[in-house]
């Protein structure tokens, strides 16, 4: 066979195997979408405190829109499209313990927020710093989302906790604090991308293992 008929092969070959099209991860698909989430969660939460009579079960749209929120939070994270920093910074957020003086009950599997009052001291809650990968997790695992109003001890808002998370505490967010949760990732911007290969030994050359870099 000649050079010239094993190009041609080759060639033959590589068209048989059809093509694939992509682009590179950008951030503003999922910040739009997590902007949207967060106007609706801010919407649903309020509707759900004023009791507000609407043609839609406010709780359902919260449960959707955390849900959502929290898989748009997971991508920023995973395509690196937020800053190193930013995913190493640890960000405030409010817990309320389990009781420790009670038989813990575990909740139906059909209901969002049942046992609350026998599980959790809904006395008091402690404020945290919890890395931005560890917030989404939780939420994007919910097993308790639940509206809190009327309490003497703590402001009015939203309760979530993943199912592993559940068994020691919960996260409260007051409507502020969870638009400035969100707020945090929109904000950020990444402004310089650097994208490489490393070999075995960590060496910036071969095709081993690559590295990202987000500035």
């Amino acid at each position: 066979m000649t050079f010239d008929q094993n190009i041609q092969d080759q060639m033959e070959e590589a068209r048989k195997l059809g093509s694939v099209s992509s682009s590179d991860w950008k951030s503003y698909t999922w910040k739009n979408e997590l902007a949207e989430q967060r106007r609706r969660i801010i919407l649903h939460l309020d509707e759900a405190l004023a009791e507000a009579d609407t043609e839609h079960n406010p709780y359902h749209m919260l449960e959707r829109a955390v849900g959502i929120a929290a898989v748009c939070m997971r991508r920023l994270i995973e395509c690196r499209l937020v800053t190193d920093r930013f995913r190493e910074t640890p960000l405030e957020v409010h817990e309320i313990d389990v009781n420790k003086d009670v038989e813990w009950r575990e909740p139906f599997v059909s209901r969002t927020s049942s046992e609350i009052f026998n599980n959790y001291d809904m006395t008091a809650r402690r404020q945290e710093k919890r890395t931005p990968k560890f917030i989404s997790d939780k939420m994007l695992h919910a097993r308790v989302i639940g509206v809190l109003s009327g309490s003497t001890y703590l402001p009015n808002g939203l309760l979530i906790a993943s199912d592993t998370q559940s068994k020691t505490q919960l996260f409260h967010f007051s409507p502020l604090e969870i638009a400035d949760l969100f707020d945090a990732f929109l904000r950020d911007e990444v402004r310089r991308t650097y994208d490489g290969d490393k070999d075995k030994d960590g060496e910036f050359s071969g095709t081993r293992k690559v590295f990202a870099i987000r500035e």
